[in-house]
């Protein structure tokens, strides 16, 4: 075999235990999610307990966005540098950059729906009708 098809051999296994992995994610933060989300299911608890006082640090919320999308990116970061070992072997460029394309994109949506159900929990219950 050439170093083209063990490099195309080895991105293919990685992309599909990429793929699988993501799909094995979103299964379980299906499964595990509050399925009738009430205010009582919504509150805010502190070890299992109701909060006592104001909290003496409350983490900016804002921030998760970017921590989803850092988090939906990273795998294809490393799938980036796979490729990037490909314009040596001889992938054309052209080919390259639809991949990268086909991957990166969407990463990019699913990072950005997470963040924007985390930044407006409201308007994504109203949206589901309840």
């Amino acid at each position: 075999m050439s170093a083209f098809t063990d490099a195309l051999a080895i991105m293919i296994v990685l992309l599909v235990i990429a793929l699988i992995t993501d799909a094995a994610i979103i299964y379980v933060t299906r499964r595990l999610a509050a399925k009738n989300p009430n205010v009582v299911k919504l509150q805010r608890y502190e070890a299992g307990n109701p909060p006592v006082g104001e909290a003496r640090y409350v983490f900016p919320i804002q921030y998760v966005g970017f921590l989803l999308v850092f988090l939906g990116m990273e795998p294809v970061i490393v799938i980036l540098l796979i490729l990037s070992s490909a314009a040596v072997v001889g992938m054309p460029i052209v080919i390259m950059i639809l991949v990268i394309l086909l991957i990166a994109l969407p990463s990019v949506y699913v990072g950005y729906k997470y963040a924007l159900k985390m930044a407006y929990p409201k308007e994504f219950l109203r949206r589901a009708g309840r």
